[in-house]
């Protein structure tokens, strides 16, 4: 399969996504390994997802600047630490330069225009699925959201991208969903949920995915639902 330069360049973005998707996903599973009450570690997890959004779109200026001096600070942090601790070492402060400079690149990657211009809408919207899942469903079938959100979501994009072929039901693409379904069917299963149940979860993720403008918000719900209604079949 010969990929156009453009193409290399839409994966390697996408992948950059999900680097920061997974990292969301794993900020709420928190909870999970911990003795935080999650209803209150989830909505203030959404709380400052708003206040950021609403920065972002109205006062997109203070985020730019915010963002700015946060990766100053990045960059200055060696330089306090050298104050405090006889380092002494260029090459070290160098590798670290280059990493902070690597993240900053890997942000920009990840952001879609969309979101340039009009915010972190998905984030929003994933710890809004998440909070509302909770409150319906309970603590115990949020894991199912949490695998499905970094399972599915995340490979079905990247395969799907990779893999090319026709789309149906609207964005899904037949590599994609194929691939991100048997990953999650089999990650579900591996994690004590029976065949069929892991099934039935993935085709509901499926369903929210196509379904859906923004699957964020849409996935956590669908695959609470389905580990809750099988639960009391």
């Amino acid at each position: 399969m010969k990929w156009s330069v453009s193409r290399l360049e839409d994966l390697r973005n996408l992948v950059a996504r999900k680097i920061f998707h997974i990292g969301f996903v794993g900020l709420m599973a928190v909870p999970f390994i911990t003795d935080i009450p999650p209803e209150l570690y989830i909505a203030a997890l959404t709380f400052v997802g708003s206040l950021l959004y609403s920065i972002q779109v109205r006062q997109p200026i203070v985020w730019e600047e915010w963002r700015q001096s946060f990766f100053k600070a990045l960059e200055d942090a060696f330089g306090r630490l050298e104050q405090l601790l006889p380092l002494d070492k260029p090459k070290l402060r160098d590798q670290y330069l280059k990493a902070v400079r690597q993240f900053e690149e890997l942000v920009l990657l990840a952001e879609r225009d969309y979101e340039k211009r009009h915010g972190y809408l998905g984030i929003l919207m994933g710890a809004v699925g998440f909070l509302t899942a909770l409150v319906l469903f309970g603590k115990q079938h949020l894991l199912a959201a949490l695998i499905s959100m970094a399972v599915y979501d995340a490979a079905s994009a990247v395969a799907g991208s990779a893999l090319g072929g026709k789309k149906f039901l609207g964005k899904l693409t037949a590599w994609g969903t194929a691939v991100g379904a048997l990953l999650n069917t089999a990650v579900l299963m591996s994690l004590g949920y029976s065949p069929p149940a892991s099934a039935v979860i993935t085709a509901l993720v499926i369903a929210a995915d196509a379904a859906s403008p923004e699957d964020n918000l849409t996935i956590p719900l669908a695959a609470a639902a389905g580990s809750y209604i099988l639960h009391y079949l």
